[in-house]
């Protein structure tokens, strides 16, 4: 109970960076994780990379039901399709077998607000077996900036003991293994898990702020300063804190076991509180500080110029840069979603970033027909991954694209890792994927495996007509509307 009373001191006279986590104390700390970020490092975590979509759909499944008195949950979006409704009817059925034994066994659920169209579609049997749902940052009747901020974060945590973090949303193309976008989350269990669930306790109730129609008549900029109030003190001006039901024992319980050794640090982005997301501060920082290799994945590559000036300033210093985006063929929304990100695949190709494009299936359905094949799994049609590798220690995984609409518009949630064997791990994976180049699909014991090549290939100057010429006259307009994607 010690424990739980020192956080909630904590917050109380605002030693709590505007990521809304615990600082570090020692005053002579210039890590640019603790001091651009805003957070903390936490040492007594461990951690396991979720990549494949069968082995992140399982974990899932088996962090849910380890749950014994709460469970959060926040997604961009929640599908009304097989894995979404999977989901929906493994936490109805949890909630029905634990509250036999715990009445007070509770489940939050916060979804965006721009995913209302399936919301109760989606939400109204959660409801009816007593989960509470809301949405984040419903419709703002035209009052000021806070219309474009957008909840882009995917979490799960239970009961303050173990949680999922990383950029899957609850829908098919995230689990299918033979229709899938790759992505990647971490499984965590350890100290980083109390900051995670304090975020989204902020969360929680600022959403329930956001939504209160006594916000109508205030100005956005006095909203701000009253959720920022809450955000870095755990109490709103007038001196109400709605976290006091949380600090207890059973939201906040004491590590009694050390579960490992890794260093891990919540990283977390909201617009509400301030103009620039941490996220993208502290990458543009670790990749200013590079000195042998950066790594970077994103879908959606529509970087600001700080970002794109720092990646080709690494490349002139002699540090190894490599792009993982999606190319033309891969399946993840083509159109002006591709468009914007390619004034600045354009820009690194000319500094020579080695920027690998991922093209998709292709005709693979086709040679499995042909073959009679029936594999278990198939490559992925398109990245979805959202991770940075900086030289061989720091490792970020998160639901960030680290473009202009998630550095200006989004909250978004992920982790720092500081440790070889994961940053090991995390290149190893994406030496794998340039490897795909030839990629072989197994379809059985009594079948010879299919090739497919061409599945990723890399972008280099012979590519920069091509592009320019898809390009056309557009860029000014993608520019004008990057906060759309």
């Amino acid at each position: 109970m010690r424990v739980v009373s020192v956080i909630f001191l904590s917050l109380l006279t605002g030693v709590v960076g505007s990521s809304g986590v615990v600082r570090a104390a020692s005053p002579a700390d210039v890590d640019p994780v603790t001091e651009i970020a805003r957070t903390r490092w936490t040492s007594t975590n461990s951690i396991r990379l979720l990549s494949g979509p069968v082995e992140s759909w399982e974990a899932r499944l088996r962090l849910i039901e380890s749950a014994e008195n709460h469970i959060h949950i926040t997604t961009f979006s929640w599908h009304d399709d097989h894995f979404g409704r999977l989901f929906r009817e493994a936490l109805v059925d949890l909630m029905h077998r634990r509250r036999r034994t715990n009445p007070d066994f509770t489940v939050h659920c916060l979804v965006d607000a721009t995913a209302r169209g399936v919301f109760d579609v989606s939400f109204r049997e959660l409801q009816r077996a007593g989960a509470k749902v809301r949405s984040f940052n419903p419709n703002s009747w035209g009052i000021g900036p806070l219309y474009d901020v957008r909840m882009h974060d995917k979490m799960i945590v239970v009961d303050g003991r173990r949680a999922i973090v990383g950029g899957r949303n609850l829908a098919d193309e995230y689990f299918e293994p033979l229709n899938w976008w790759l992505d990647f989350g971490v499984e965590i269990e350890g100290d980083a898990v109390w900051d995670l669930q304090m975020l989204f306790l902020k969360s929680w109730e600022t959403s329930s702020y956001l939504s209160n129609p006594v916000r109508l008549p205030v100005a956005p900029e006095a909203l701000r300063h009253r959720i920022r109030t809450f955000w870095t003190t755990g109490r709103f001006p007038n001196g109400r804190s709605p976290l006091e039901p949380y600090m207890n024992a059973e939201y906040f319980p004491p590590v009694t076991v050390p579960p490992g050794e890794t260093e891990v640090a919540v990283l977390y982005d909201n617009p509400v509180l301030e103009r620039t997301a941490p996220s993208t501060e502290l990458l543009i920082e670790l990749v200013n500080g590079a000195t042998d290799a950066i790594d970077l994945m994103t879908p959606f590559p529509n970087f600001s110029p700080e970002l794109t000036d720092v990646l080709s300033a690494a490349v002139r210093r002699g540090v190894r840069v490599r792009l993982f985006v999606n190319g033309p063929g891969a399946s993840l929304r083509g159109g002006p979603w591709l468009i914007a990100g390619l004034p600045s695949v354009i820009k690194l190709i000319e500094s020579g970033v080695d920027v690998w494009a991922w093209a998709g299936n292709g005709d693979l359905d086709r040679l499995i027909e042909e073959a009679g094949c029936e594999p278990v799994i198939k490559p992925p049609m398109a990245l979805h991954g959202k991770l940075a590798r900086i030289d061989d220690e720091i490792t970020i995984v998160h639901s960030s694209n680290f473009n202009i609409r998630s550095t200006y518009y989004n909250t978004e949630a992920g982790v720092v890792v500081r440790g070889r064997e994961f940053n090991r791990m995390v290149g190893e994976l994406l030496d794998g994927l340039i490897s795909l180049r030839d990629l072989e699909v197994q379809c059985g014991t009594d079948l010879d495996p299919l090739t497919v090549d061409r599945v990723v290939g890399r972008l280099g100057p012979d590519d920069l007509p091509a592009l320019r010429k898809m390009l056309g006259n557009k860029q000014g307009l993608m520019d004008s509307m990057g906060l759309l994607w």
